[in-house]
């Protein structure tokens, strides 16, 4: 009988993990490879923001996962209902998976319903995208507040980034001088957690800019019919245009699973830091950002995908019979677009095994400041994309 490796998400942990793990065992072990996701492409969530600002369509971001049947990974579309790990199954609407393997990386809910936050626009799905891109088009002057009302949500340094990016938008547009640009967000001074240097930079960009900091907010709701952001504190931001960043929240297929644990920043999926593996169960692994808070890493991209390989290598190296150490996460490198001023910030990670935490806060450290950044990043995501598959 052949292994069933079990692949639930189409996103960047599950893609990276399918690909690993078939080019590794393929033609070397019997064994059946399936990934399920309730998309039938791969999204890469970066792009989202360059959808709403008009530069690509969609078909520029995505690719279909059947492609990776060309390296033996069957794909099935269907939306994961629940996971039983003591009975090695997986329901989901399109019927029950068994397995002896499971890795899942089913990303982050988003939170629309707290804060009201429904009410505005949004570049977190590609829906949302592409009606934020309708808003910004139709957009000629007033107020517009990008809320964040709590600090974990899906790619820390993007509200920064879009709050910048708008007013080279708007520049570009010669409406301006009619517009005021307000980020509303729970950290003290704009993306602290990069450290002083990084800090330094964006007030810098935002003076220059004229782009409006509210910082070590604690959030109540926002006011729709009187267009108005509400803090805990009762102070009040009108606004012509909204901007939200969704909460990050786990996805309700690991609810009421042992999988999950509480901690201070909510209910999490727990995994050892090294390998990605869940703490209970041997069989299964939870390379996703759902794992990524409960280890100490941010709920982004470039953790999840190394988590994946670490992963992955794991239970190639099983099923091989040749246990190989894998090569987890040492350093995350952010790149980040301003609009007009590309900066690289470089955060070295230390993994302690013993305390299964992953340290990079204050380790993280300019390695480029220019226009240049923004076309090193672009380059970056689109090779990423050309060579995923």
């Amino acid at each position: 009988m052949p292994k069933k490796i079990l692949i639930l998400g189409g996103g960047v942990g599950g893609v990276v993990a399918a690909k690993r793990i078939a080019e590794r065992i393929r033609g070397r072990v019997d064994a059946e490879i399936t990934i399920v996701s309730d998309t039938d492409y791969y999204l890469l969530p970066p792009l989202l923001v360059n959808i709403a600002l008009g530069d690509i369509e969609p078909s520029k971001a995505q690719l279909p996962l059947s492609m990776l049947e060309r390296r033996g990974v069957k794909f099935v579309k269907a939306k994961v209902t629940k996971i039983d790990p003591d009975n090695r199954v997986v329901e989901t609407d399109q019927g029950k998976f068994n397995y002896d393997y499971l890795l899942a990386s089913l990303g982050v809910d988003f939170d629309f319903q707290s804060y009201n936050l429904g009410v505005g626009y949004h570049n977190y799905t590609l829906d949302g995208a592409l009606k934020l891109r309708d808003a910004l088009r139709s957009f000629s002057g007033g107020k517009v507040i990008i809320f964040t009302p709590e600090p974990i949500y899906r790619c820390g340094v993007y509200p920064f980034e879009f709050a910048a990016q708008l007013d080279t938008v708007f520049r570009k547009r010669g409406i301006r001088d009619r517009v005021d640009i307000t980020l509303i967000h729970p950290f003290e001074k704009p993306i602290q957690p990069l450290g002083p240097e990084a800090v330094k930079i964006t007030e810098e960009v935002y003076a220059k800019k004229g782009i409006k900091y509210i910082g070590s907010i604690k959030p109540d709701k926002v006011d729709d019919k009187e267009k108005t952001v509400i803090l805990a504190n009762g102070e009040k931001y009108k606004y012509d245009l909204l901007i939200v960043v969704p909460p990050a929240r786990l996805p309700k297929p690991f609810e009421g699973t042992p999988l999950i644990t509480d901690t201070p920043t909510g209910k999490w999926t727990a995994i050892d830091v090294y390998t990605g593996r869940s703490l209970k169960y041997d069989d299964v692994y939870l390379p996703g950002e759902h794992s990524m808070p409960y280890i100490g890493l941010p709920t982004a991209g470039v953790p999840v995908h190394f988590t994946a390989l670490a992963s992955a290598t794991v239970i190639a190296g099983e099923l091989l019979g040749e246990p190989i150490e894998p090569a987890q996460i040492n350093a995350m490198t952010c790149a980040m677009d301003y609009g007009d001023l590309g900066m690289m910030f470089n955060c070295d990670v230390k993994l302690d095994l013993t305390g299964n935490k992953a340290a990079w806060v204050g380790s993280c450290y300019s390695i480029l400041t220019s226009p240049l950044g923004r076309l090193i990043k672009d380059l970056f995501y689109k090779t990423w994309l050309a060579t995923t598959m």
